[in-house]
């Protein structure tokens, strides 16, 4: 993987993560464009954004005014590279202000990069698969875990072998394994 990309790849998931604005202006070009692929009715966003302030407001300050405890994983062994475009799977966990209540979702990134050697993003879609709301009873053992994992990279494998044995988690996060993209 390109190391220019995978950094900006950090810097996007630290800021939105961490609700930390500021760090988006390393991260996309001006003009980039964002694409929201939500197959799922357990969370909304706009289907389409332009702007680099346009987007970081949407995935850093209005997200880190709904969800807090939010840790985002890249799975390192899906990552696909062709020219200046890279895909990966991706997994989330969070928790939603209002409720308090957990969500665990994943699905794809295809990131577009700019060509020249300080590239920027100038396009993101991103997938949502499946958001699903788990019990909160679960946050201690599933934050927990989540914390516990190497951040914001980690192999699909490592992810399916130390996941807690709680039958709700395992089952929500299988079809996660089961892509042609994950080498278990």
């Amino acid at each position: 993987m390109n190391t220019r990309f995978k950094h900006l790849i950090n810097q996007y998931i630290k800021a939105k993560d961490n609700n930390k604005p500021h760090l988006m202006n390393e991260v996309f070009a001006e003009q980039a464009t964002l694409k929201m692929l939500v197959q799922t009715d357990n969370i909304s966003f706009p289907a389409a954004v332009e702007g680099l302030g346009n987007i970081t407001h949407t995935l850093v300050s209005e997200f880190n005014n709904k969800y807090e405890n939010i840790y985002t994983l890249c799975f390192i062994d899906t990552v696909q590279q062709q020219d200046n475009n890279l895909s990966c799977r991706w997994v989330v966990c969070m928790t939603e202000k209002a409720s308090g209540s957990l969500r665990l979702g994943y699905g794809d990134y295809l990131w577009s990069f700019t060509g020249h050697p300080h590239a920027l993003v100038n396009g993101l879609t991103i997938t949502i698969e499946n958001m699903t709301l788990l019990p909160q009873e679960l946050q201690p053992h599933v934050l927990s875990w989540f914390d516990q994992r190497p951040y914001p990279w980690v192999l699909s494998s490592e992810l399916q072998t130390t996941v807690p044995n709680i039958e709700l988690l395992i089952a929500t996060l299988l079809p996660i394994y089961q892509t042609k993209n994950c080498s278990t």
